[in-house]
């Protein structure tokens, strides 16, 4: 018994002195366990662990993924402006990498994100992740975030619209009329492809015209 007992710590003493540990000096393997804590969405921890690594390894052919997947972290931690400036970083340093789509596409995220639904409050948010989901298609026309991107586009336009026609109501509840004419003439020149909206928008504005010539009359 005693024999077998030596032989094995012999046999396992020979393996743990076989086996290689992780090598701190090589990118690869310090990448993928500072990549680990992302995988099990300890994000916390990921931006701790993929920040070493980038200061350790800023050159490493890994250093744009743990970037990228630093701006994630911040996103699923609802960090959005950390993330924004994150992806916005990746896009400047990295234009023509293949996931150079996918920050852009994120950017317009953490801009929705901040955006309010209802259309009683100021949507520049709104219109800050409409215009950065054009720019991508237009820098990417053939992304393949497009068609979530077009879907995206056309319903924060409408929302702007209706906050724009919900601005321009108020003021025509308040009697004030060349703020009234104003919102509706903008909106009659820039939302032409809503018929309802445009329609309204033209006999509203005309109203409106009309009392500012009564009162400059009277």
């Amino acid at each position: 018994m005693l024999i077998r007992i030596t032989i094995l710590l012999f046999l396992l003493n020979i393996y743990a002195c076989t086996e290689k540990s992780p090598d701190p000096e090589d990118a690869q393997q310090s990448f993928a366990t500072a990549k680990e804590p992302f995988d099990k969405e300890n994000h916390e921890l990921a931006l701790k662990k993929l920040g070493e690594f980038k200061s350790r390894f800023p050159y490493s052919q890994y250093a744009a993924e743990a970037e990228l997947l630093i701006a994630d972290s911040h996103y699923e931690l609802g960090q959005y402006d950390e993330a924004a400036e994150a992806y916005s970083r990746f896009t400047a340093l990295h234009p023509r990498h293949p996931k150079t789509p996918y920050a852009f596409f994120q950017i317009g995220q953490t801009h929705w994100e901040h955006a309010p639904k209802a259309i009683s409050r100021e949507q520049a948010s709104t219109q800050k992740a409409v215009s950065i989901w054009e720019d991508l298609n237009r820098k990417f026309p053939n992304n393949e975030f497009k068609d979530k991107a077009n879907k995206l586009i056309e319903e924060g336009k409408l929302r702007i619209a209706q906050a724009e026609e919900f601005a321009a109501k108020f003021y025509f509840k308040k009697g004030v009329w060349h703020a009234c004419a104003h919102r509706y003439l903008l909106i009659k020149k820039r939302y032409p492809f809503y018929p309802e909206i445009y329609k309204n928008s033209v006999a509203q504005a005309a109203y409106a015209l009309e009392k500012m010539l009564a009162e400059t009359e009277g």
